[in-house]
């Protein structure tokens, strides 16, 4: 059965392309304009899922800020990649959430109601405190493939930005009616 390895290395090339992904950049102010919500929120527990054939993790939130979106806030959100029973799928890009640790997310709502990151890790920020004790939003880089709108590779190189500017940029572009 000469056709037995080589059907075993087409399966593993699928396999790995599979796992590739690549992002579109998004800035703060697209994130804030696509986003259906965000959330001031720390991670309580997880969980893995299968829906079809991925994988994910689903994040059970305790909400303690809406900055945008419905009045009731998603008790939690799903990111692609994770653990189900011994099956293990892994997505690059994707963000994983300490329990405890306080984030601002940038989230989307699908029609079927799957509440999503906006971007994946671009839209998870953790809350620091700077030395003044204004709340801080901390991006790492992200070390996925991205491109820009062109389809040309570009970098991230994480974010900064301060909770009041973001509250300030949400309060602007809802003025603009950008904001849905």
């Amino acid at each position: 059965m000469i056709m037995r390895p080589l059907r075993a290395a087409i399966l593993l090339a699928a396999a790995l392309a599979a796992g590739a992904t690549t992002l579109e950049k998004l800035s703060v102010e697209e994130m804030a304009q696509k986003s259906t919500s965000i959330v001031r929120a720390r991670a309580s527990a997880s969980s893995g899922v299968q829906r079809g054939s991925m994988i994910y993790t689903v994040y059970r939130l305790q909400v303690s800020e809406v900055l945008k979106g419905p009045v009731a806030p998603p008790a939690e959100v799903y990111v692609p990649g994770g653990t189900y029973g011994r099956y293990r799928q892994s997505i690059s890009g994707s963000p994983v959430l300490e329990p405890g640790v306080e984030y601002v997310l940038f989230l989307w709502a699908s029609p079927r109601g799957l509440v999503q990151v906006i971007g994946l890790s671009q839209g998870v920020f953790q809350v620091k405190t700077a030395a003044g004790g204004e709340a801080l939003l901390v991006r790492s880089k992200i070390e996925a493939e991205f491109v820009d709108r062109m389809g040309r590779a570009v970098e991230d190189g994480g974010m900064r930005l301060s909770l009041a500017g973001l509250r300030d940029l949400i309060a602007r572009t809802a003025a603009k009616g950008e904001v849905r």
